[in-house]
């Protein structure tokens, strides 16, 4: 009898398709015994609802006793479900061209967490057949509809979380459950295991991760990239209120949909990467402001000239520059605040436009890109700040971390 339900135990988990455990109302002829006999030789784990919200997965090593895990065992009215230990499971047969199908096959838990170069998101990156869904501390990988069934294996990864290797340097990585990677098929098992840091007791992974998909908590912080589509957002408000054409031409959402394309943390640290996002970020900010907004009258601003004294027409940044000074008496320098930083964004995007530079790898790019986003969110939130204390800005509802300016992060 022990041997039998040992052996359904066993089979209940290897073909179920998330690893599951076997519930103790699906056992038809359920021998306490037998199962307490299991649990002392180390043959099986019984997990309940007592222990975790879903016993039906193995998310972690629980550490449980063997004296909680009989007690659940022997309670008949308990949701509790059988796992085989991997002293049961050291006989089975492993899956060694599913090498992450393999580490559950023996079993391991399923959020436990391996770390890859983030090299392997560069083979989604560079492919208009993935989509891509990053929020800064976590993201998701998935084939776009349109080319779903062109796509034989699925190359789904449910979540990956920013993760980041001990050192002088920010140095990212990525991790990625388990479970998630032995769903995939054979060869992208082994695409993946190739990226398979071996350094994997240095890394770290990103503390909104775990709050979020492991604790189930919301994550107080606020991604930098999207605090900056805000700000904008909210300065067109203010103009709409000021009675002033909006200063950005275009507004884009957070989400994943809205947001531009390459406007994200650089995984790959190549000076390609680099410039190529400091092209997204002309484009968003400098490119963006709109000449219009400094060729109206309102109540308390002035209007510019578009052409300087030879007739050319001045460039957005110069504008912004004479109207700013014009109009806004700031107890701040905002030619360093403001103006510095968004001709900073035109002067390194003049780099590969106008010169021959060679692509490299450099762990530098990660701070050039913290310093770059920082700098122009502050020269953004700068202006915002300067437009609430015009008497007409006062009912535009600015949302608290905005604010504040509290727990904006580069991950």
């Amino acid at each position: 009898m022990k041997g039998k339900l040992l052996d359904e135990i066993i089979n209940h988990y290897l073909n179920s398709s998330r690893f599951n455990g076997l519930p103790i109302y699906n056992i038809d002829d359920y021998d306490i015994d037998s199962i307490v006999e299991l649990i002392n030789e180390g043959m099986i784990e019984a997990i309940s609802e007592c222990d975790v919200l879903n016993p039906h997965i193995k998310g972690f090593d629980l550490k449980l006793s063997k004296e909680h895990q009989i007690e659940s065992a022997k309670n008949l009215n308990s949701h509790t479900c059988f796992y085989p230990t991997d002293k049961a499971l050291q006989t089975i047969e492993l899956d060694y061209k599913r090498p992450y199908t393999a580490l559950m096959q023996t079993g391991k838990a399923q959020f436990d967490i391996i770390f890859f170069d983030v090299e392997i998101l560069e083979r989604y990156n560079n492919n208009p057949k993935y989509l891509i869904m990053d929020n800064g501390y976590r993201g998701c990988i998935t084939v776009k509809d349109e080319y779903y069934n062109e796509t034989e294996e699925s190359e789904y990864i449910k979540d990956y979380g920013m993760a980041y290797i001990d050192g002088d340097k920010l140095n990212r990585a990525i991790g990625v459950f388990v479970i998630d990677l032995a769903r995939l098929s054979p060869r992208i098992q082994m695409l993946w295991k190739g990226f398979e840091l071996e350094n994997q007791e240095e890394c770290k992974i990103n503390s909104g991760f775990i709050e979020n998909l492991i604790e189930g908590r919301w994550v107080n912080q606020h991604w930098i990239f999207h605090a900056l589509l805000d700000e904008m957002k909210i300065i067109n408000k203010q103009c709409e209120s000021l009675e002033l054409p909006k200063m950005f031409s275009h507004i884009y959402g957070t989400d994943y949909t809205e947001m531009p394309e390459g406007y994200r943390s650089i995984m790959l640290p190549t000076l390609k990467n680099y410039y190529d996002f400091v092209l997204v970020m002309e484009k968003l900010v400098v490119h963006n402001i709109s000449y219009k907004i400094f060729q109206k009258d309102s109540l308390y601003i002035s209007k510019i000239e578009r052409k300087d004294e030879q007739g050319k027409d001045k460039g957005s940044i110069a504008m912004l520059q004479e109207w700013l000074k014009k109009n806004v008496r700031a107890n701040f320098d905002m030619d360093e605040v403001i103006i510095n930083p968004l001709k900073n964004i035109r002067k390194i995007r003049q780099v590969p436009a106008h010169e021959l530079t060679n692509n490299k790898y450099d762990l530098e790019v990660y701070e050039k890109q913290r310093v770059l986003m920082e700098d122009t969110y502050e020269a953004i939130r700068a202006i915002r700040m300067l437009f609430m204390g015009h008497p007409m800005a006062k009912s535009v509802k600015i949302p608290k971390h905005l604010l504040e300016g509290r727990n904006i992060v580069f991950y």
